[in-house]
């Protein structure tokens, strides 16, 4: 049972509007998005084996991120097993991955390297962390195993390590751990209950937001994306229209609102809206923006709203 499913991270979804809303992209912003990516995707495929392992009695959860001792920690995988709990670090690599002498992981593609830490040992330093906190929540028997996936169907492997496995392997070495650790731990409500905790427990990164100065605004791609085609949509008799589809919608704006919290931050004024939207008038601006039955402070030019429920809406 998928108690918390793979879902895009919030930086994830950040990141994409980023790279939709800006005109240049900063190398190091690219490969980060591509990280990000690389990660959901990977996750996004763990249900499928997970499933071919035929085990009826199991509660999955995808990227949880946990505090413990004022310290986060975030997990790929949890999967909680009637005998054992299996942490799994997810890394959808393609190319030669192989371990170096100093116990890297070392990603060649294309003649390019790429270093990494050990998987496992991210895994293990995860598993320490988890131990402590389920001993807090009364938990402190129940045995856990870390295990590395390699999710990409171009990874070519060039070592032997039984816990550093490609995905079609995982049913078999879930078999395989479920004859090792054969004592019955929590039963089937327990670890439901459990499972509900510890999203409770859960955590999203806190994001980290563009300032509006002049050399910022110069590099954002303003206005209304058509739902359609993505092209620009003008303001026209109540709603907004696309010249280039035909295409009509009158909530366009909603999306171009959460386009600009991810980018600015959860705050926005009337003329900071109506620089993002390419709107002219004040007062449909602000009829746009009182019809969001969103929090705002402040008064006529001066109020700010809160843009932040927009996000739980999408």
């Amino acid at each position: 049972m998928i108690v918390k499913p793979p879902e895009k991270t919030e930086q994830l979804r950040q990141l994409e509007i980023i790279m939709k809303r800006r005109s240049s992209i900063p190398s190091d912003l690219s490969e980060l998005y591509g990280r990000e990516l690389a990660g959901y995707l990977g996750e996004q495929s763990l249900p499928y084996y997970l499933h071919l392992a035929s085990f009826t009695s199991h509660y999955d959860l995808y990227n949880l991120r946990l505090e413990f001792n004022n310290y986060h920690f975030q997990m790929d995988g949890l999967f909680l097993f009637p005998t054992f709990f299996l942490l799994i670090e997810v890394k959808h690599l393609k190319g030669t991955i192989s371990i170096n002498q100093a116990g890297q992981l070392i990603q060649t593609k294309e003649s390019e390297e790429k270093i990494y830490q050990h998987p496992l040992h991210q895994a293990n330093l995860q598993k320490e962390q988890l131990q402590h906190l389920l001993y807090s929540l009364g938990h402190d028997t129940i045995p856990i195993h870390t295990l590395t996936t390699l999710t990409h169907r171009e990874a070519n492997l060039t070592f032997h390590d039984p816990d550093v496995i490609p995905i079609q392997q995982l049913p078999f070495r879930i078999k395989e751990l479920s004859k090792t650790y054969a004592e019955a731990q929590l039963i089937a409500d327990k670890r439901l209950q459990l499972s509900k905790q510890l999203i409770s427990l859960h955590r999203n990164r806190p994001l980290s937001f563009s300032k509006l100065t002049k050399d910022n605004v110069k590099n954002i791609k303003r206005g209304v994306y058509c739902p359609r085609c993505e092209a620009i949509m003008k303001r026209i008799y109540g709603t907004w229209k696309c010249y280039s589809c035909g295409c009509q919608d009158k909530q366009a704006h909603l999306s171009a609102l959460i386009d600009y919290s991810y980018l600015f931050g959860y705050s926005i004024t009337n003329k900071q809206a109506r620089w993002f939207l390419l709107l002219d008038s004040i007062y449909t601006t602000s009829r746009l923006l009182k019809q969001l039955d969103i929090e705002s402070k402040g008064r006529t030019k001066f109020r700010i709203y809160n843009l932040k429920n927009l996000l739980l809406r999408k």
